[in-house]
């Protein structure tokens, strides 16, 4: 991590406030009057009318802006800050900044530096803990009012270098594959078909009408074979096929789509040294979904947690809204938290980055898909997902899945 600095700020500022209105007076003396009327009346009409509401250009931005003054109280942030704290405005405004970022005090630290020496510091992958993030970029400016500093401006987004910047090839990926599987899943319909016909006419004798002797039996297996080969195909197609549709989003019962899963999964039969502890919360709101989508993330997840205790160990699924809230148009807005844990020997701190890329797996017969298209789902949810893995005390892993009630 590197750590930039910009010196002089009230020179260089200035310096090139001198410049560009150089600049402009050069461009306005080349331009005939007419020409710069008509071409400076309707910019300047376009800029009134934007520039009305500065506050919504910044609400618009990504990254979350935080205008802090002299003695680190927060006096303005935006609504991606919000939703980055997890707080609404009345709990941000006038707190100082220690307060809100206590896991940050080299954050803390730079804006001192920052308002003390009218620099600017900025950095990138910088390891940090506010909410569960671990990994942000930031920026920390000086404020100028009248050639005066007059506090700190803070921008800061969290930094996901694998796994974010994957979602738009994802989702590309995803509209290919649909379309491939759609194209195979009808021949492969066919073969499978002729395979069984084949079959049956062996097995009924065939064109001499004499059934087949019990040493010729291996011709069935072939075509048994390809029956059950084809079917593998077949379900891995219908996947792709169930992950290229957009999901159809009406109130669901989570309780209901999670035990579903639980019983297809059939966890007390095929791994009776595996318990499940299940933690709900009964007066939990119908959230807003697609039932056979989240049955899909739920099978995988819980699957993978299974998978992770060859030896046993215990399977815990909790329910609950979430402590963390957002404020949209004057309402706070809150999820509900699916989370699933297991007890098996956890994720590599590394390897959390790479879990949901596509295609990325360590499982000798996984597909690499399952967490990728998981994520996604959540994401078309208008949710998300975040994982902990304290790999090193042995506690296993769990998946937080951040989905809205119904009336959001």
């Amino acid at each position: 991590m590197v750590f930039r600095t910009t010196d002089n700020n009230v020179t260089t500022t200035a310096g090139k406030m001198h410049s560009e209105k150089g600049q402009k007076q050069q461009r306005a003396h080349s331009l005939s009057p007419g020409k710069a009327c008509m071409s400076s009346v309707p910019l300047a009409r376009q800029s009134q009318r934007l520039l009305k509401d500065p506050v919504a250009l910044i609400n618009s931005l990504e990254d979350a802006i935080l205008l802090v003054d002299k003695k680190t109280s927060i006096l303005f942030i935006n609504k991606t800050g919000e939703e980055f704290l997890r707080k609404g405005h009345r709990e941000i405004i006038g707190r100082r900044l220690g307060e809100l970022f206590p896991d940050a005090k080299a954050i803390v630290k730079l804006t001192r530096k920052t308002i003390k020496e009218s620099r600017s510091f900025s950095a990138k992958e910088f390891e940090v803990k506010i909410n569960g993030i671990s990994r942000v970029d930031f920026r920390i400016s000086p404020f100028f009012v009248d050639a005066r500093n007059e506090g700190v401006l803070l921008s800061i987004r969290e930094n996901l270098p694998i796994v974010e910047k994957e979602d738009s090839s994802f989702d590309s990926l995803v509209y290919f594959l649909g379309s491939i599987a759609h194209e195979i899943k009808n021949p492969l319909g066919g073969i499978k078909g002729a395979a069984q016909l084949l079959k049956k006419r062996i097995l009924d004798g065939g064109l001499s009408g004499t059934p087949l002797s019990y040493g010729h039996s291996g011709n069935s297996e072939y075509l048994n074979l390809i029956i059950r080969e084809t079917d593998r195909l077949n379900s891995v197609l219908q996947g792709y096929l169930t992950m290229s549709r957009r999901p159809v989003l009406h109130p669901v019962n989570i309780h209901e789509v999670i035990e579903k899963a639980i019983s297809i999964m059939n966890i007390a039969r095929k791994n009776g040294n595996i318990s499940i502890q299940r933690l709900y919360d009964p007066s939990l709101p119908k959230l807003i979904g697609d039932e056979g989508k989240l049955f899909q993330v739920f099978m995988n997840i819980i699957k993978n947690a299974v998978e992770a205790m060859p030896r046993g160990g215990s399977l815990s699924i909790t329910t609950k809204p979430s402590d963390e809230y957002v404020v949209q148009h004057g309402q706070i807005k809150r999820w509900a938290v699916i989370s699933v844990s297991d007890t098996g020997k956890g994720i590599p701190k590394k390897e959390t980055q790479k879990i949901f890329l596509p295609f990325y797996t360590k499982k000798k017969k996984g597909t690499g898909l399952g967490l990728s298209l998981s994520k996604k789902i959540i994401k078309d949810h208008r949710g998300f997902i975040r994982v902990e893995s304290p790999s090193l005390s042995g506690k296993g892993t769990v998946f937080h899945i951040y989905i809205p009630f119904a009336d959001t």
